[in-house]
């Protein structure tokens, strides 16, 4: 009979999203350390928040990849393939290498006891594998959902991050914000520093304090004991890429990393879907702007930037903007969208669009859903499939169009940059080949 091989791997790795999501260590901390990982690298940065944590995250891999010195960054979700997930120097990991280290992954969870693990906990455990095997001297890891029962505390860090908070996914991290900033600084480790971006509220600063001054988790085999931590003020007219550099820098500062290729990175990585501009060349048809603003706190503090771009192309007869939309569940739709159709009342788009992302964890909301609210806007579209709604705007002239501005959902970013066929090493790569 023939065994398990790498042709194999990638049937398994789909099927375990079957077990949906799991918050919890046991399962991942058992399987790594069967996984016996004989290089550990010199520094592992662990990144949690509500917003920014992806992007402070590349920006560290890319001044690190600058800089010369070999990392690793694992990330979630993906925008088209997996191995997205695993950047090693900035590119994607290679698929033959993916499969590999999903192989071991595969050969630790069925030792007697054998053990489920979710597709999130696998692409953790195949990233802590290709760090290993490529020997890299820093490891970046974004957490997927809230921080201490996140995967990814179930392994080691040197250095923790902690972006800015909101309140999200409430079924899971709780209502109350500053039991969230508890679970989200739960990644403080003993003994370590940990940046913890200033909240500007007692209560959640009270709570950031008390998680991080009895840091540690016994059931990882941690003696609880204080973090060293350092708050980092943000001024509010402060962009989300300025803000990552901020923040970035100071952990580079706290741990002894190189901190002059920062701005080299700030002005170079190419963080998909993150304020990503897509010229009329590149979709074919208008040019875009993509952003994966996906709860109400990340949408608010994207707006100011929005709104500036906008008026850069509204003003002097300038041809304005449409809006594409769509989004997975939120806690109170209206809420989510109402700081949009304000920015859509004080300047109104050529067209609104609005659509359903596909392939995310959660279904899209329903364009009937969508629909039914109130936009302030003469020419409001429902196109169930975000391909087809780019295939309208292709038919539309530009005066007609001007800048089309995507929001809303990560997958729905992923769904445009498929259509434009940015799918490539090149496209998805946080630095352009020199």
């Amino acid at each position: 009979m023939r065994g398990f091989g790498l042709s194999d791997v990638m049937a398994w790795l789909e099927a375990t999203k079957k077990r949906g999501m799991a918050l919890g260590l046991k399962h991942t901390k058992t399987v790594l350390d069967r996984l016996q990982l004989p290089h550990r690298p010199a520094h592992i940065l662990h990144v949690a928040g509500s917003n920014g944590k992806g992007t402070v995250c590349a920006l560290m891999a890319g001044s690190l990849t600058i800089s010369n010195i070999p990392n690793l960054l694992f990330s979630s979700p993906h925008l088209i393939r997996v191995e997205e997930r695993i950047r090693v120097n900035g590119v994607p990991v290679g698929s033959e290498e993916f499969e590999r280290a999903l192989l071991a992954v595969h050969s630790a969870s069925i030792v007697h006891p054998e053990v489920g693990l979710t597709f999130f906990e696998v692409t953790y455990l195949a990233a802590m594998q290709c760090a290993s095997n490529s020997n890299v001297d820093v490891l970046i890891l974004e957490t997927g959902l809230g921080g201490r029962k996140d995967a990814t505390r179930s392994g080691p860090a040197t250095a923790s991050l902690v972006t800015s908070i909101s309140t999200e996914h409430r079924d899971i991290l709780g209502d109350d914000l500053a039991q969230i900033a508890r679970e989200k600084a739960a990644i403080a480790r003993p003994g370590c520093p940990i940046i913890l971006r200033y909240p500007e509220d007692t209560l959640v600063e009270q709570a950031l304090l008390g998680e991080v001054t009895m840091a540690g988790q016994t059931e990882l085999g941690e003696t609880p004991g204080k973090a060293f931590e350092t708050f980092v003020t943000i001024d509010a007219s402060t962009s989300v890429r300025r803000e990552a550099l901020v923040l970035a820098d100071a952990l580079f500062a706290a741990v002894g990393l190189p901190r002059d290729s920062l701005e080299t990175a700030y002005s170079q990585v190419n963080w998909p879907a993150r304020f990503q501009d897509i010229s009329s060349q590149a979709s074919g048809s208008h040019p875009y702007l993509l952003d994966a603003a996906h709860n109400p706190s990340g949408l608010q503090r994207v707006l100011a930037q929005l709104e500036q771009r906008i008026k850069a192309t509204s003003e002097d007869g300038g041809p304005g903007w449409s809006l594409l939309f769509g989004t997975s569940p939120q806690h109170d739709l209206t809420t989510f969208c109402q700081p949009l159709m304000s920015l859509c009342a004080r300047y109104p788009p050529r067209k609104i669009v609005l659509t359903e992302p596909q392939g995310g964890r959660y279904p899209a909301v329903p364009n009937a859903t969508l629909h039914a609210l109130t936009w302030p806007c003469s020419t409001v579209r429902a196109i169930a499939l975000p391909s087809d709604a780019v295939e309208y705007f292709s038919t539309q002239t530009p005066e007609s169009v001007g800048l089309i501005i995507s929001l809303g959902s990560l997958y729905l970013q992923g769904n445009l940059l498929e259509c434009f066929g940015h799918t490539s090493d090149e496209h998805l790569s946080l630095l352009a080949k020199q």
